[in-house]
């Protein structure tokens, strides 16, 4: 699908406090279709031109501390993060309720993270600088058994969040893979295996505060009675967007297809 730009009206310029508000909401929600939003860093320093192209040794980012931070400025620091994401083992981690559970690489170096202002199920980033961010968010239908009803329900859930704000989306070919409903245990006679599809794409912001670029992934799934869960990842290009492809790549083949639910019923609590 070509790269499409959606100009959405805006009753006034962005502002820092909408934009730091914004970052979160969309480490959450990742994309929409109309006018999809990634991002959940701050900008800094871009690191000098082609130097994403030199080689750089795989590296977990310094201990975190869970404290607000707004993101990282790239260069070597953010290369070595991204190269480790390729390549370490993958993990279980799973949200405070557990009620769901999430294969990460590295797992030790993700941090449980709250999106403020964005009732969500679960949060993770990768490191203080946000190399990467994991988000999960529930909604509701009326049938969720119904094939993309999870996708258009995450569409309306978003759209209040992104309407004053400019992206640019370049779709990645479509992708899908077979899951089956309650792989931990529940409801696995009720619920027989379904096909999940994948929304993979590149999406650049382009307003006067905030111009970066980010590969996103995620998936709808009918977790829940009247209810989807929504896991996606957004990684920031930080101009080294190959490594932040290949990292977005990895979660599309070897952790959306994985996500597993815990629970019978739909999580009480929203962070």
């Amino acid at each position: 699908m070509p790269s499409s730009r959606v100009a959405l009206v805006k009753s006034r310029p962005p502002q820092a406090a909408d934009l730091r508000k914004w970052r979160m909401m969309v480490s959450v929600s990742l994309a929409v279709l109309a006018g999809a939003n990634v991002g959940c860093s701050g900008t800094g320093p871009s690191p000098a031109a082609g130097s994403h192209t030199l080689p750089v040794a795989a590296a977990s980012p310094p201990k975190d501390d869970g404290t607000a931070a707004k993101g990282g400025s790239g260069g070597i620091s953010h290369a070595a993060a991204l190269e480790q994401l390729k390549v370490a083992p993958l993990r279980a981690r799973v949200d405070k309720q557990q009620s769901m559970r999430v294969l990460l690489p590295d797992a030790e170096h993700w941090t449980r993270v709250k999106f403020w202002g964005v009732p969500s199920l679960v949060g993770f980033r990768y490191g203080r600088e946000h190399h990467a961010i994991v988000g999960g968010v529930v909604t509701h239908v009326a049938d969720n058994a119904v094939q993309g009803a999870c996708a258009k329900s995450f569409e309306s859930w978003a759209m209040p969040w992104v309407e004053s704000f400019e992206v640019e989306l370049t779709h990645e070919p479509p992708a899908a893979f077979v899951w089956a409903t309650g792989r931990g245990g529940v409801n696995k006679a009720s619920n027989p295996r379904q096909i999940i599809e994948v929304d993979a794409m590149v999406a650049k912001t382009a307003t006067l505060a905030e111009r970066e670029s980010y590969a996103v992934a995620y998936s709808g799934y009918p977790a829940w009675d009247g209810a989807c869960l929504i896991v996606g990842v957004a990684v920031p290009s930080r101009e080294d967007p190959a490594r932040a492809k290949d990292v977005r790549d990895r979660f599309v083949r070897d952790v959306l297809p994985k996500i597993e639910v815990l629970s019978a019923n739909e999580p009480k609590e929203k962070y």
